[in-house]
């Protein structure tokens, strides 16, 4: 799976309060990108109170963490209502700025 499928098929994933969903990617030139690679996790609500170098170390190694699933998914409904983002490349490189600047 790449970033853009990870971010793309979002609303496919469903938090509960016993699991959540944390998406890490590999950089590509020290920035993710659109082809990065990725991989969603489904973390205990004890899994999450670890440290995430530790999940990254030992669930996913090699891979960094890019944003919790329900923040990727609030970021893509809004971003489906603005105009400005026509194209699913154009979302999803917003969201990746957004997780590299903003969050």
């Amino acid at each position: 799976m790449d970033l853009k499928e990870a971010i793309l098929q979002c609303n496919q994933y469903e938090d509960t309060d016993e699991f959540m969903h944390l998406v890490f990617a590999k950089r590509l030139n020290d920035r993710f990108e659109i082809y990065s690679e990725a991989t969603v996790l489904k973390l205990t609500l004890d899994e999450m109170e670890m440290n995430i170098a530790d999940i990254q170390n030992f669930k996913c190694p090699g891979f960094d963490y890019f944003l919790e699933m329900s923040i990727i998914k609030d970021c893509y409904a809004d971003i489906q209502k603005s105009v400005e983002y026509k194209s699913d490349d154009e979302k999803v490189k917003r969201i990746i700025y957004y997780a590299e600047f903003d969050a």
